[in-house]
C-alpha cells in the first residue's frame, strides 16, 4: 500500500512539472506574439525560457571592444 501511495505521489509531482513546462511555453509564445519580438532578443525570463524550451534563438554577431573601436572611427 505504501508503494502505491509513493507511486501516486511521484505521478502527481511529474504531472505538475509537465503542466508547469506547458504553462511557461504557452505564456512565452503569447508574449512573443503580442510584442512581435521573435527577431530580437528575449525581453524577459519567461520568453527566454520559452525560447530555450522550444529550441528557438536569434543569431546575432557578438559585440567585441575591437569591433566597437573600428565602428567608432567610420
Amino acid at each position: 500500500m505504501a508503494a502505491l501511495i509513493a507511486l501516486a505521489a511521484i505521478g502527481v509531482f511529474a504531472a505538475g512539472i509537465f503542466a508547469g513546462v506547458i504553462a511557461v511555453v504557452s505564456v512565452a509564445i503569447r508574449r512573443e506574439e503580442h510584442n512581435l519580438t521573435p527577431i530580437s532578443g528575449a525581453t524577459d525570463a519567461v520568453t527566454w525560457a520559452g525560447r530555450w524550451l522550444n529550441g528557438v534563438y536569434v543569431r546575432a554577431p557578438r559585440r567585441t571592444p575591437a569591433a566597437d573601436r573600428t565602428a567608432a572611427w567610420v
